[in-house]
């Protein structure tokens, strides 16, 4: 997966670029602006034309610098002046984009939207909607939406979704959902849903869902679902399914899944399900089942089951492998290389200590005295 997140993130950078940019040439300042206006019927209220710092009512600039604050409808033609400052309360209209230090309301920019400190409630931006701060509430982009800070809310772009900060709400992109911080909630993305922190609620990935923590609530991914941490709930995948802690919940894979910790609840895998610590439940593995700490419950295998200790239903096409085995084993072979409690049906049946039943061919019990140490059809020990 190293490479697909990287490939992943490399495209949403890419994605930002021309917001991104627009925000670092904002960064050098120049000359003192001046603040020539005319307002119409007295100064600082009602209707402006011209660079006024500060004014209620509507307001029509070329371009804005040195900006205080506006409350009402503020349209401009042009980028700001450099540093990007003050704050406009309510509708913000712009040709190549609005920007002020602080954009609450309504952003609206042909280009795009760039926030200095924080842009909340609904922000659209033809290209690109940039906060260094904060982004809140309804943010819709053509192809990149960055936020510095936290994002909070309902977030569409064609391209990419990044947060430096936490992700809370719905993200939508074509490409990829990112967070730097946790994220909480649902994500949509044709290739990849990635956070650096734990993930809690709904996510959908053409390719992958990524959590470098823990991962909860319900997972679609057309390749891979990943997580540093444990992974809970409900969670599909194309390919596999892999936490380095335990896996709990209802999980598929086309392939394989995987957990450094143990396997609780429905799991099905078209390839094996391997676990270092105990798989509990119903595992169904289209080879193998792997448990390091055992298996209980129902367990199938169409080749292999595979583990320290097997309790339950246990059923394998080719072999069950274990040191103890309590229930009931079906398989072509069944080898229990220590105790066996309980009942064995196969071709060859073998166990080292058998305090119950075998069924097959030939059955093997070393604990029985001869003659029936080895028996055809049936052997007990009780």
């Amino acid at each position: 997966m190293g490479p697909i997140v990287r490939l992943l993130i490399a495209a949403l950078v890419l994605a930002a670029v021309p917001a991104v940019l627009a925000a670092q040439d904002d960064a050098e300042a120049g000359p003192a602006p001046g603040h020539w206006s005319l307002d119409i019927p007295v100064r600082g209220y009602g209707v402006s034309f011209g660079n006024s710092a500060r004014f209620t009512g509507l307001r029509f600039n070329f371009s804005d610098a040195g900006l205080d604050r506006i409350d009402g409808i503020n349209v401009t033609l042009w980028k700001p002046g450099k540093p990007v400052t003050g704050a406009v309360n309510g509708l913000s209209i712009g040709i190549a984009g609005p920007a002020a230090g602080e954009l609450n309301g309504i952003a609206i920019g042909v280009a795009g939207v760039v926030a200095q400190e924080r842009a909340r409630w609904i922000t659209i931006g033809g290209l690109g909607v940039v906060s260094q701060g904060s982004l809140d509430g309804l943010s819709l982009a053509g192809l990149g939406a960055v936020a510095q800070g936290e994002l909070r809310g309902i977030t569409v772009a064609g391209l990419g979704v990044v947060s430096q900060g936490g992700m809370t709400g719905a993200s939508v992109s074509g490409l990829g959902v990112v967070s730097q911080g946790s994220m909480t909630g649902f994500a949509v993305s044709g290739m990849g849903v990635v956070s650096q922190g734990g993930m809690a609620g709904i996510f959908v990935s053409g390719l992958g869902t990524v959590s470098q923590g823990r991962l909860d609530g319900a997972t679609v991914s057309g390749l891979a679902g990943v997580s540093q941490g444990g992974m809970g709930g409900v969670h599909f995948a194309g390919l596999a399914l892999v936490a380095q802690g335990g896996i709990g919940g209802i999980t598929a894979s086309g392939l394989a899944t995987v957990a450094q910790g143990g396997v609780t609840g429905l799991t099905v895998s078209g390839l094996a399900i391997v676990a270092q610590e105990r798989v509990r439940g119903i595992s169904v593995g289209g080879l193998a089942v792997v448990g390091q700490g055992g298996v209980a419950g129902l367990t199938l295998a169409g080749y292999q089951v595979r583990a320290s200790r097997a309790a339950g239903i246990t059923i394998a096409g080719i072999n069950l492998r274990t040191y103890a085995m309590e229930g009931l084993s079906v398989s072509a072979f069944n080898q229990v290389r220590r105790v066996q409690t309980g009942v064995s049906i196969g071709l060859l049946n073998y166990a080292r200590e058998l305090h119950g039943v075998q069924i097959g061919v030939l059955n093997v019990a070393r604990n029985n005295a001869s003659p029936f140490r080895v028996l055809p059809g049936f052997n007990a020990h009780f």
